[in-house]
């Protein structure tokens, strides 16, 4: 199935939600690691999966974005800072299929993701919730996941 049949009979709902919100709820999320360089090669490999482009570095070490026609959005910015250390703060990427998680999934184990939980439904969550937790290879925290919260 394509990853966005699956969410097909969302479109009406979708645009009604851009109508009322027409911009993102995120601006940016600016991430500290202690080695910038030595995870990029774990975030370029993730970041490509949700369709991003490289950011134009100014204060960050590097980072990715999204490109809406001529507009860039959806900013993941790395900054390398050697004091940083992981938190318990975890960052969630929604994913538009299980699919796309499973996807996700695959590249995280291959590119040294640590601590992978799934992929697979935690119906604790929601009856729909289809995720993968894990670590990025310094420790810091994340999921990528689908549900659908109108089910």
């Amino acid at each position: 199935m394509d990853q966005m049949e699956e969410n097909e009979d969302l479109h009406e709902a979708r645009l009604r939600y851009f109508e009322t919100y027409p911009f993102p709820l995120f601006s940016h999320i600016d991430l500290r690691v202690s080695d910038a360089d030595g995870v990029r090669p774990f975030y370029d490999a993730l970041m490509a999966l949700f369709g991003t482009e490289p950011t134009t570095p100014r204060v960050v070490r590097y980072g990715y974005t999204r490109r809406y026609g001529s507009i860039r959005a959806d900013f993941f910015n790395i900054f390398s800072d050697p004091d940083a250390r992981p938190t318990a703060t975890r960052i969630a990427f929604a994913a538009p299929s299980t699919a796309f998680v499973d996807e996700v999934s695959g590249v995280v184990r291959r590119h040294g993701g640590k601590n992978i939980e799934g992929p697979q439904y935690f119906e604790q969550h929601h009856p729909t919730f289809y995720a993968v937790f894990f670590e990025d290879p310094l420790g810091n925290r994340f999921e990528v996941c689908h549900h659908r919260m109108d089910k």
